[in-house]
């Protein structure tokens, strides 16, 4: 079974203090910012985060996106901003609010009747839900009526032990640092024949007090939204703009929908590294060969295994990379196509960092076993796509990144 990668760790939302707006001033006066248009681009924000209770939260390297969620062929809508844009996961996941709830979108349900809920799987936790059916358009493209997870949703009894006992839940708009998380990976959708296979942990029938696990076709499973735009629907450009060392208090970039079907998203430039059918190629990073290695923008940091000096476990920035000396991290990628480069990286001492409370950052980083996660700082200064799995486009078909 596929685990959806969203690697922001638990430590690495608690900085939500250390960078928040009481912590100090930002070093940097200007927005870094890249300006394209068209109808086919959303904006994407690095900064404050969404407001709980009359308090910002604050954490660093979150891409937001916003979106207008519809009951299916109406023109009931609401916007919902602050929604986490994430490359290493498939499916739209939206925290259950008055907004949300007041729109009455259609349950979907599973044969006998029962409501259909999920316990999508992230690497720092877990999202329950009912899934429902939306219209969810973002910047101009619309995909019409598909499943969405409603996170913390009263339509469906709380979350089932099977599920909170594999990772942290994420109910809130504070656990989880976002509105929701839009997942825009390789993957058409988010469990694929796994779950139409077996009965895994990961979706399930309810009643109104009881859930068991059960097997779901893909086509009803939650998918990623961009799969299902009319056109434009074969993966996405990213582009974010260069930073200053010290990072900056904040950053514009932008997603970019469709790969070679406008003027605007042309493949020019790059090297294509083709993945497995999960998303997955192999970095070599310290003579290590880490081949279940991804691109995601939904880490906030870099994640791979190195002997770099961790910050204190005490400290604001437990969990990250704390070298006495900025260091030097150079990786080999290796799609498997046979395409191979090597990245140039760096990694900062995170606490220092984070004491300007600036919010966008290329260099910080921390420990992950197994796999090197190219979070958000591999994409400042970058071009990055990401196609589809299945998808045709004019480099080849999907999956595959390109940089």
């Amino acid at each position: 079974m596929r685990l959806l990668l969203r690697i922001v760790t638990l430590a690495c939302l608690c900085v939500m203090a250390a960078c928040g707006g009481g912590g100090g001033t930002s070093s940097n006066a200007g927005t870094p910012s890249i300006d394209v248009s068209g109808a086919n681009v959303a904006t994407i924000t690095v900064g404050a985060g969404p407001v709980v209770n009359g308090q910002t939260l604050t954490a660093p390297n979150i891409p937001f996106v916003t979106l207008t969620i519809c009951v299916p062929n109406t023109s009931t809508c609401t916007q919902v901003d602050h929604i986490e844009l994430d490359t290493g996961s498939a499916g739209l996941r939206l925290v259950s609010s008055a907004a949300i709830a007041a729109l009455g979108l259609p349950l979907e349900t599973v044969t006998g009747g029962d409501t259909l809920a999920e316990c999508a799987q992230f690497a720092d936790g877990v999202t329950w839900g009912a899934v429902r059916l939306a219209d969810v358009r973002i910047a101009n493209e619309l995909a019409s009526g598909i499943p969405v997870e409603i996170v913390a949703d009263s339509a469906v009894p709380a979350i089932p032990e099977a599920c909170s006992s594999i990772s942290t839940p994420l109910q809130t708009v504070t656990a989880l640092g976002a509105n929701g998380i839009v997942g825009v990976g390789t993957l058409v959708n988010d469990c694929g024949t796994s779950c139409e296979q077996q009965a895994l942990d990961y979706y399930y029938g309810c009643t109104a007090s009881s859930c068991s696990t059960t097997t779901l076709d893909q086509d009803a499973q939650v998918p990623n939204p961009v799969a299902h735009f009319a056109s434009d629907n074969n993966g996405t450009i990213i582009e974010m703009p260069s930073l200053p060392a010290a990072g900056s208090a904040a950053a514009q970039g932008a997603v970019i929908f469709g790969i070679g079907t406008q003027s605007n998203n042309g493949v020019s430039g790059v090297t294509v590294y083709t993945t497995d059918s999960s998303g997955r190629f192999t970095a070599t990073y310290g003579g290590a060969a880490l081949n279940q290695s991804l691109v995601d923008s939904g880490s906030n940091g870099l994640f791979f295994p190195s002997a770099i000096a961790g910050c204190s476990p005490t400290s604001s920035a437990s969990g990250f990379y704390c070298p006495a000396s900025t260091a030097a991290v150079s990786v080999a990628v290796t799609g498997t196509n046979g395409a191979t480069t090597t990245v140039d990286l760096s990694i900062g001492n995170a606490l220092s960092l984070f004491a300007s409370g600036n919010l966008a950052y290329d260099d910080i980083g921390g420990s992950l076993s197994g796999l090197f996660d190219f979070g958000l700082p591999f994409f400042y200064g970058r071009t990055v796509y990401t196609a589809i799995s299945g998808q045709s486009t004019p480099a080849g078909a999907g999956p595959y990144y390109a940089f």
